[in-house]
């Protein structure tokens, strides 16, 4: 198998692949890894490795991880500054009820539409930030699809890159995120409003509609 990076902040090591069993340890965030097995469901992946001194082995939940060396797409392997910022968020969710997370109330103030409660739709709110911090001039806007107007589209996704999806069948609809990997006909995206949160997701290949990248 190929070597992958984590891009969690902490990747818990578990006896068994499942979010329940036992933790024998924890990788940092940059952390390289070379799986030599994986779960019968393929979400998980198992590791040996050397936790400061100590070999430790186990499952990894194959989310939060991303190719040391993609294979597919134009330009280089690193990851842009933008996709670590996005990393970086892992995890800011929605608060239930009446309440709104600041953290995505700021998401909101990058786009024209400046929402002010976190149940509005924030996965362009999310992309526009991460660009914005990277420096970088994103859509502007609140609507997924409006990062198809946005930059140069590529023939084949790069790492980090913005990617645009369909959502049901109407053509207003749609969710943007950043590229982590492929396969077997579907695609990790690292976005945000993926169950409400800041996470890695897997979404159907067919819903991808363009792969975008900043103009030069």
């Amino acid at each position: 198998m190929s070597r992958f990076r984590v891009i969690a902040s902490s990747l818990r090591i578990r006896q068994q692949p499942n979010t329940n069993s036992q933790i024998n340890g924890n990788l940092d965030r940059g952390a390289l890894v070379e799986p030599i097995d994986v779960s019968p469901d393929e979400k998980w992946f198992f590791i040996q490795t050397n936790l400061g001194g100590r070999a430790v082995e186990g499952w990894v939940f194959k989310d939060y991880l991303i190719p040391d060396q993609p294979s597919t797409g134009p330009g280089p392997s690193e990851a842009p500054r933008w996709f670590e910022i996005a990393t970086g968020e892992i995890g800011v969710e929605e608060i239930p009820g009446a309440g709104n997370n600041p953290r995505i109330l700021e998401y909101h103030q990058a786009t024209t539409l400046k929402a002010t409660q976190d149940s509005v739709a924030w996965c362009s709110s999310f992309v526009n930030w991460c660009m914005k911090q990277a420096g970088v001039t994103g859509s502007g806007s609140a609507a997924a699809r409006s990062w198809l107007n946005w930059g140069m589209k590529l023939d084949a996704p790069r790492n980090g890159c913005v990617v645009v999806l369909r959502r049901g069948d109407n053509p207003n609809n749609g969710h943007v995120a950043f590229f982590v990997g492929d396969g077997g006909g579907s695609i990790r995206l690292l976005g945000g409003n993926q169950s409400d949160q800041v996470k890695v997701s897997s979404f159907p290949i067919t819903m991808v509609l363009s792969y975008r990248w900043p103009a030069a």
